[in-house]
């Protein structure tokens, strides 16, 4: 009796003209940290009028995403941005509560536990440590407070958007996603393009200008005593984790012509719980056959190690740095010098 009644329901739906299969939503996306996409609008963008209602779990209730990358002396390559943070604002631009917006989630160990996260890449906490470095010299404590300060903030991510939650999932994607968007939006290429370089003095207004032109939205550009310290990057959300640029709220503090400096030196090398790691054979020799020489490159286990790319002619020498070579330059002098396997000198 049972089949003989949806099958008559059935045969009702078709007479009125109605089609089962197109009535079931057709763009559907089970990703882990978002909401099914038949319960979620489609294309409707964070911060706008049609956004009004809609669950938190869709589009962040904090819907102003503002990617801060920041220009520090000793941090990161010679020719990149680094990380600072990916904070939710207010859709007028207001900051989030200073102790994040779930203290059930406020952690002090998260390079712990991204490393424990099954879903953790091999190379991502290499990448972290490159590009998401703290000048104070511990990545995890400067990782966890920016989790905790922000990333809790982005309602997207809760554990109950998800039906099938794996612990510190939240946490991967939250520091993935910001070091997508930063690689997709490179500051340093879309400056050079326009022909701005570290050690230049450059118009902040053809910053502007280069920024415009690579990605089709300016930037707020900010400056600590008239030298470029940070970029910011806006953007609103739509079909839970699609990124898409908008106006910057300002222009930033940077005026007139400002320092554009080249990156040298280092800042205290990092203390972090990550796994011990192989110094990989040197490229070269110098010509006693003790010390090495050449651009180093992957992995190095002694931080703060330093290795002359070419001794006596060049002013370049790579660095250990959280357990990654730096490529560097001379400051304190023209030329690097070798002065053992791991020490060397600029004069």
């Amino acid at each position: 009796m049972k089949l003989v009644s949806v099958t008559s329901s059935v045969a009702l739906i078709m007479a009125a003209g109605l089609s089962v299969v197109s009535s079931l939503p057709l763009n559907i996306n089970h990703s882990p940290l978002s909401p099914r996409a038949d319960t979620c609008p489609v294309d409707v963008l964070s911060c706008s009028s049609a956004s009004s209602g809609v669950p938190a779990c869709c589009l962040p209730s904090m819907g102003l995403l503002v990617l801060v990358q920041q220009w520090y002396n000793g941090l990161g390559p010679l020719d990149e941005f680094t990380m600072h943070g990916l904070w939710p604002d207010t859709c007028s631009g207001g900051q989030g509560p200073a102790n994040g917006c779930d203290a059930n989630r406020i952690y002090s160990d998260i390079e712990p536990r991204l490393q424990k996260y099954p879903g953790t890449p091999s190379t991502f906490l290499s990448e972290m440590h490159t590009y998401w470095s703290s000048y104070k010299g511990d990545n995890n404590a400067f990782w966890s407070h920016e989790w905790s300060k922000h990333g809790t903030c982005l309602s997207t991510l809760a554990p109950t958007c998800s039906s099938d939650f794996a612990p510190d999932q939240d946490i991967y994607s939250y520091f993935s996603k910001a070091l997508e968007l930063r690689s997709k939006y490179n500051l340093y290429q879309a400056l050079a393009a326009k022909g701005i370089t570290p050690g230049s003095n450059p118009n902040v207004a053809d910053m502007h200008s280069a920024i415009q032109a690579a990605f089709g939205f300016d930037a707020e550009i900010n400056c600590v005593s008239g030298v470029l310290s940070e970029i910011w990057l806006f953007f609103n959300i739509k079909n839970g984790n699609q990124y898409v640029l908008t106006a910057p709220q300002s222009r930033g503090s940077c005026s007139g012509y400002i320092s554009y400096p080249v990156k040298s030196g280092s800042v205290t090398p990092p203390t972090t719980t990550s796994k011990p790691t192989k110094t990989p054979a040197p490229t070269a020799t110098s010509p006693s056959g003790s010390i090495p020489t050449g651009k180093q490159s992957g992995a190095c286990s002694t931080n703060g190690a330093t290795v002359c790319v070419s001794p006596g002619s060049s002013n370049q020498y790579s660095k250990c740095n959280s357990g990654r070579w730096i490529l560097n330059q001379c400051k304190a002098g023209p030329v690097c010098y070798g002065d053992s396997n791991t020490s060397t000198h600029c004069a």
